[in-house]
């Protein structure tokens, strides 16, 4: 079995989608070490694993959102955050862009489109 390209926390409060992220990402050779519905789960997570990209969305299950999370584990590491959001309204760009993401994928995402932002150096 060849090495892990890294480990990928999945950030997703919809679980066909958050399959849809985990099933692509080890297809691509990476780790996936959890999955989080919320804002805080996904910090609690963070802390544990220190992931090297976070796949987050945008709503999450709770009060706080993707941004919410990235700019609090982002206090403590710097994973890469790929934002996979189903809105590209100028709000939620706007909002996005307060974490200087990696990169952002609008859902539906194409496999290609996520192997292609999760192999990027």
């Amino acid at each position: 079995m060849a090495a892990s390209k890294g480990k990928v926390l999945i950030v997703e409060d919809q679980f066909l989608a958050a399959e849809f992220l985990r099933i692509w990402a080890e297809a691509y050779g990476f780790e996936v070490c959890g999955v989080a519905k919320s804002a805080q789960r996904a910090i609690d997570m963070a802390g544990e694993h220190r992931p090297d990209i976070v796949l987050m969305d945008m709503r999450l299950e709770g009060d706080r959102d993707g941004v919410d999370a990235a700019l609090t584990i982002s206090q403590t590491q710097r994973p890469r955050f790929i934002y996979c959001t189903g809105s590209s309204e100028p709000s939620t760009m706007s909002r996005i862009s307060e974490d200087h993401p990696f990169e952002v994928l609008i859902k539906p995402i194409n496999p290609e489109d996520l192997g292609a932002a999760l192999l990027r150096p």
